[in-house]
């Protein structure tokens, strides 16, 4: 491949992708709860230990000896709470729908962080901002995957235009009859979850599961709890 050729070098206004609404669907049938997606997002972004702009959760299903995973993140509602709640307005709606937040603008008021229904903002202590998934807008805006859909090893995790109809991603979850996750917020999610069943919205909170033998070691926000 020649240089003019690779996605990352391709940042000129001419290279850029557009689409009308972005959005993502998880298919939890898929999903196996291997990290991979948490530990591309980190590593993507730089995040620092013991916060996470994407997150799996093991969930113990009712009555039954097995588990469910379930990845979690910014849910970039169209009807965004954080985007509300933030007094510095560092929080803003790209063209695309994204939800992201302006670094430069952040006061760390922290209202975002308790204003999101998900559980989806953290405080970077390095960076000392609000922080969350973007969707990788850097690596989207070039026509690559964000880094979670990219590694994913099983497939269940899909980004694309919700807007076209033609979209594998609106396909997928009209197919799969996928709903968004706490639809009843009434927050408008872009994230569509596939083999969601509403008992795992009580049981998803804000940490990382890392052994469901061990449900009270999970990294919490901003904090490691023992």
């Amino acid at each position: 491949m020649a240089k003019s050729e690779i996605p990352w070098e391709n940042v000129g206004p001419e290279f850029k992708v557009k689409r009308g609404k972005v959005g993502m669907m998880l298919d939890l049938n898929r999903c196996v709860g291997c990290h991979s997606c948490s530990v591309s997002c980190k590593t993507e972004h730089e995040v620092p230990l013991g916060v996470f702009r994407m997150r799996v959760r093991y969930l113990e299903r009712p009555q039954k000896k097995t588990l469910a995973f379930a990845p979690m993140l910014c849910m970039h509602c169209e009807d965004a709470p954080c985007l509300k709640a933030c007094p510095s307005k560092a929080i803003k709606r790209l063209e695309d729908g994204r939800v992201i937040v302006e670094e430069s603008k952040c006061d760390l008021e922290k209202e975002c962080v308790s204003a999101c229904p998900y559980g989806a903002i953290f405080i970077n202590e390095e960076k000392e901002v609000a922080e969350k998934c973007d969707f990788c807008h850097h690596r989207t805006e070039v026509g690559l995957e964000p880094a979670c859909v990219a590694t994913c090893p099983s497939g269940a995790l899909q980004f694309g235009d919700l807007e076209n109809p033609e979209d594998p991603l609106v396909k997928s979850i009209e197919s799969t009859s996928a709903v968004p996750w706490k639809e009843d917020a009434e927050t408008k999610p872009t994230v569509f979850y596939a083999g969601h069943e509403k008992w795992m919205e009580s049981m998803a909170n804000t940490g990382v599961q890392l052994d469901p033998e061990d449900a009270d070691i999970t990294y919490e926000q901003n904090n490691l709890k023992k």
